[in-house]
């Protein structure tokens, strides 16, 4: 007997055919191999960023929550600011120098009598300032002060018209 004959020719096919197989089965069990870690590596990629996001958020939620507590603070302390004495009048001071402003642009003869006046008013101050005038001889009267003859007081009346 042959040893071609021995071997029938499907034997043959079906052994080349097995060792094709397996050549393929295993390229492809390699393929997987590395496509799993590949998988593995996103995943754990995927898993840290999603951390990384979390904590993120997270952080921003806290800083959020401070700002808006800060925010209240301010608010209540600006109610209280607004609350102490003395802050009526500054906010009376900053209306008054708008309407003026308004007036001045507005009216053709206010702005020359209004420098005029603010002029005369800043040179009374630096006078207190420096000494020159009593405030006092401002404020009160010197009739209240003297009781007796009407020259007397004509004369201190002349002397505070000419510091002004």
């Amino acid at each position: 007997m042959d040893i071609e004959n021995a071997i029938p020719p499907f034997v043959v096919g079906l052994a080349i055919g097995l060792l094709l197989c397996l050549i393929v089965y295993i390229r492809e069990s390699m393929k997987r191999s590395v496509l799993k870690k590949e998988i593995k590596s996103l995943k754990n990629h995927l898993h840290e960023k999603m951390e990384i996001d979390a904590e993120a958020t997270h952080r921003k939620v806290k800083e959020i929550d401070e700002l808006k507590k800060e925010n209240e603070n301010l608010r209540i302390s600006m109610q209280s600011l607004a609350q102490k004495p003395g802050r009526r009048e500054v906010i009376n001071l900053h209306i008054y120098q708008k309407a003026l402003s308004i007036m001045t642009e507005s009216a053709h003869g206010f702005a020359p009598m209004w420098q005029k006046a603010l002029a005369k008013a800043e040179e009374e101050v630096e006078a207190h300032e420096k000494g020159k005038s009593s405030f006092i001889k401002k404020i009160v009267s010197p009739i209240n002060f003297l009781s007796g003859g009407s020259d007397e007081v004509k004369k201190l009346d002349e002397d505070n018209r000419g510091e002004d």
